[in-house]
């Protein structure tokens, strides 16, 4: 047995997390600009950690943070890539604010990770079906896969993923806004 399988690594789609957080984070479910919210990195990494004792006991590989950028990374990218046990991974956005090729990104982690058997578990915070192939190829290799999401998750996660998923753990309200939270807004000029 390689010694990296007593580990859990952690994904997490930061554009998942956004659009379906905001999305809670309203009465009237709309999505959110990201420059409308305020996402607390110390305090969702800390939910984490803490669901990767309560999911697996097992000790932390690290946490793989997956986002767009069109230009490069923004301040918030920067002050998580030097976060320690923290990969950050950036695909593009395109002209109209879509992300292109984090999901494979985050499809060839896993597996790479699980072919070099270097985590038992992974915890998968994202509602993409593209993701389901990552997950399948993962679990081939023995790796468990726990897919956590954002409430209501039967309304943002596909259903055939959640039906891969050896387990699913979505977050309480409470955790949520632990987290995140709507921006405090500008006063307007004039």
């Amino acid at each position: 047995m390689s010694p990296g399988l007593d580990r859990t690594a952690v994904f997490v789609d930061a554009g998942y997390l956004f659009a379906s957080g905001s999305r809670a984070l309203t009465p009237t479910g709309d999505k959110l600009q990201r420059s409308q919210l305020h996402l607390d990195h110390e305090a969702v990494l800390k939910l984490l950690l803490g669901l990767v004792t309560e999911l697996t006991g097992l000790p932390l590989l690290r946490v793989y943070w997956y986002d767009g950028a069109s230009v490069g990374p923004n301040a918030a990218h920067i002050a998580l890539a030097y976060r320690p046990n923290l990969k950050l991974r950036l695909g593009q956005v395109d002209d109209r604010g879509q992300q292109q090729g984090v999901d494979a990104l985050l499809i060839a982690d896993l597996a790479t990770l699980a072919k070099n058997h270097a985590c038992a578990d992974a915890l998968v915070l994202t509602g993409d079906d593209d993701i389901r192939p990552g997950v399948e190829q993962a679990q081939e290799h023995g790796v468990r896969v726990h897919l956590l999401g954002i409430p209501p998750a039967r309304e943002n996660q596909a259903a055939a993923l959640v039906q891969a998923a050896d387990s699913v753990r979505e977050f309480t309200k409470d955790e949520l806004r632990s987290f995140l939270s709507l921006a405090p807004k500008r006063p307007s000029a004039g």
